[in-house]
């Protein structure tokens, strides 16, 4: 199993909550194995099998949700 990690600009998040929203989501999508948000930094580290899930599909996925990155 390869994983990749990755950052990740967010604009949009403004508070804990915020990151929360986007962490489930992402840990909940298969072949993401663990999303560390700052909503202070605007990021998010993400640690991912890129076998199972793509960059395009995990920034997708934020874009959903109504954030830019």
């Amino acid at each position: 199993m390869k994983t990749t990690k990755t950052t990740i600009k967010i604009k949009g998040m403004h508070c804990p909550s915020c990151e929360m929203l986007i962490k489930d989501i992402l840990e909940d999508e298969e072949g993401v194995i663990k999303a560390d948000l700052s909503h202070k930094n605007g990021t998010a580290i993400i640690e991912f099998e890129d076998q199972k899930i793509s960059i395009d599909k995990i920034k997708d996925i934020i874009k959903k949700e109504n954030y830019e990155v």
